[in-house]
């Protein structure tokens, strides 16, 4: 059945039963806020007791046995064993079915692409890494995204009857209501989103990198109390994904968050927004590279010049790698462009208070080399009595939280968890 070009990710979708159907009000729409705060429930703790839900959502008993048995009944839920409840008495346990639908999440990188399908229970059930991916010219490149997902789907044990939606993950400034970039692919005729709903048959969602990497961090990253969290997307670009009271933050169209083009910086760069003093300029990845380039054309010594003769230019992973190696001027500039950031971070702390900053992205892999300039910086800049409360940590899955992030995001929109 094919849909119209703005039609699929407004329909209900059938493989997440009730708690999609947006048509429902007064007591039905009441229960369908229960069964989504169950589905959250059990997709944090992993499984739970009819008791425990009850607790949970400050119901009876048979009021929460009666939910759990519609998720059951549409498939979403099952049994999963049974545990002590009381004396004698052995409780049910119930956990998601993983297998009831999928979601696929592809990130969208510099010069690769990642997909990965996860499972209702957020499991990784498939994946493909570091697809090669040069970016080409708008069509061309939408062209080559549509056919790596398709070649994807082509996979054994991949139903796509069972996917109920798509995340794209890629940087630049997206309105993720409209499904429009506005950026890189930015097409006169139709939005991204309804171009790729079109090829894949699928509901598409779009989002910001910075934002999928924040949410990868909120749900995979292990940071303790993460309800009010910053998370530093420090690649190519800059910018941070924000989460306050647990919900990620999108600001009026969709672009909060854009700390890159702070006017931070006392210089006469250009950004490649068009405006001078961005903070982008001198803490990003780019401005990292700049840095190492210019200083070698100045006579400086570093292992990167054999890289970039023979590779004609330098990647982050290659910077990441001389850190490793002790190399002098990648550490040199690292700890520049790290002060210089912990500088435009002590403003955003200073604003929202934060529980937590995470640094996340490409640079991430530097680890603790990094994280000491940015916090001198930080705590330099920033209030005692704010900064006091704050946890700054480098990223302990690093690379990997867009990609998880992504998928679990197309996930929670799907399912109105948002």
């Amino acid at each position: 059945m094919q849909y119209g070009l703005n039609d699929i990710s407004k329909m209900a979708n059938p493989l997440t039963g009730s708690l999609t159907n947006k048509m429902l009000s007064g007591v039905a729409f009441k229960e369908q806020k229960h069964k989504k705060k169950i589905v959250a429930h059990l997709s944090d703790k992993k499984e739970s007791t009819i008791p425990e839900i009850a607790d949970l959502l400050n119901i009876s008993v048979p009021k929460a046995n009666e939910l759990v048995t519609i998720l059951l009944s549409e498939g979403l839920v099952i049994e999963s064993g049974h545990k002590s409840e009381g004396i004698g008495r052995k409780a049910t346990t119930y956990i998601l079915n993983k297998d009831s639908c999928y979601f696929l999440g592809v990130e969208i990188k510099k010069y690769t692409i990642n997909i990965a399908l996860m499972g209702f229970d957020k499991s990784i059930e498939k994946k493909s890494l570091n697809i090669p991916f040069p970016f080409l010219d708008p069509v061309e490149s939408l062209d080559a995204i549509i056919d790596h997902i398709s070649e994807f789907l082509k996979q054994p044990g991949i139903q796509k009857d069972k996917i109920a939606g798509v995340g794209l993950s890629v940087a630049g400034r997206i309105n993720a209501q409209t499904g429009e970039i506005l950026t890189f692919y930015h097409f006169g005729d139709a939005p991204v989103k309804a171009k790729l709903e079109e090829a894949l048959d699928l509901p598409v969602y779009l989002d910001n990198d910075s934002r999928t990497i924040a949410y990868g961090e909120y749900f995979f990253g292990g940071v303790a109390s993460p309800e009010n969290m910053l998370v530093v997307n420090l690649d190519y670009g800059l910018a941070i994904g924000i989460f306050i009271n647990g919900k990620p933050v999108y600001g009026t169209s969709g672009y909060a968050g854009e700390l890159g083009h702070a006017p931070l910086s006392n210089n006469e760069k250009i950004c490649y927004c068009g405006k001078k003093g961005c903070l982008e300029t001198e803490a990003s990845g780019l401005a990292l590279i700049n840095y190492i380039t210019t200083k070698m054309k100045e006579g400086s010594s570093s292992r990167l010049s054999q890289t970039l003769t023979q590779k004609g230019y330098i990647e982050l992973e290659d910077i990441v790698h001389a850190v490793e190696k002790g190399d002098n001027l990648a550490i040199e500039g690292m700890s520049e462009i790290g002060y210089k950031l912990g500088k435009g971070l002590a403003v955003a702390l200073n604003l929202l208070n934060p529980s937590a900053i995470v640094i996340g992205g490409a640079l991430s892999a530097i680890g603790d080399p990094m994280l000491m300039s940015i916090q001198t910086s930080i705590f330099q800049h920033s209030l005692s009595i704010v900064n006091a409360d704050t946890v700054v940590t480098v990223s302990k899955i690093n690379i990997q939280a867009g990609l998880l992030g992504c998928c679990v995001l197309v996930r929670d929109k799907v399912l109105g968890l948002l």
